[in-house]
């Protein structure tokens, strides 16, 4: 679900983006670590670790307002 607040990102699209990043570097072979591909792969995952936290941590502060759905 997107969030109704604009400047709020969407948290599924961010723990996908952390996936995808993270299984990037992964499937890279070994001899590649530390090549300009590893390297950009490894500032994708960093980036999207960032994005990732910060919305965690904007969850829970509190500064945000979630509105939960009532069910019976």
């Amino acid at each position: 679900m997107r969030s109704l607040i604009i400047d709020m990102p969407n948290g599924r699209e961010l723990i996908d983006e952390l996936d995808l990043a993270t299984g990037q570097m992964m499937a890279m072979s070994v001899e590649l670590i530390g090549s300009a591909q590893w390297q950009q792969a490894s500032r994708r995952q960093i980036k999207a670790f960032k994005k990732w936290r910060d919305y965690l941590h904007r969850m829970a502060d509190g500064r945000v307002r979630v509105e939960t759905t009532q069910v019976a």
